[in-house]
């Protein structure tokens, strides 16, 4: 998996509360959080704790970027490296070259369940109509 993307069209939504949104299902999943926003959009990262996890020294984290307007957006799924340091200089790279930015992973069925719950939950906040 390299990443996914929906792009959305005429839904007129509060792009920030589309991010704010992602960061609060990751939460709920029992994720860390990290946001940010940059001049090109906005960046959530979502890492799983834990341990074992601290010990493979496992830097991976799910990664959302939200890019656009609030007509016209898209939002980009994907895993990348956990950025230790959020520094503006750090969130631009990862928009201004998002293909080199996410890694390529083996698929796992937990990877798969967590993202189609992500999309089905962003989905149908949207059509509710995320003001």
């Amino acid at each position: 998996m390299k990443y996914t993307l929906r792009e959305y069209s005429g839904k007129s939504v509060d792009l920030d509360k589309v991010s704010k949104l992602i960061g609060q299902f990751f939460r709920e999943e029992g994720f860390k959080v990290q946001e940010a926003t940059g001049s090109k959009g906005y960046l959530v990262q979502a890492q799983k704790g834990g341990f074992f996890r601290t010990l493979l020294a496992m830097d991976r984290a799910f990664t959302a970027l939200v890019q656009g307007d609030k007509n016209d957006f898209s939002v980009k799924l994907g895993v990348a490296g956990w950025l230790s340091d959020l520094s503006m200089a750090a969130i631009e790279s990862l928009f201004l070259s998002p293909l080199i930015a996410f890694i390529e992973v083996p698929e796992s069925l937990w990877t798969f369940e967590i993202e189609h719950q992500l999309w089905h939950f962003l989905e149908n906040q949207i059509q509710l109509g995320i003001q």
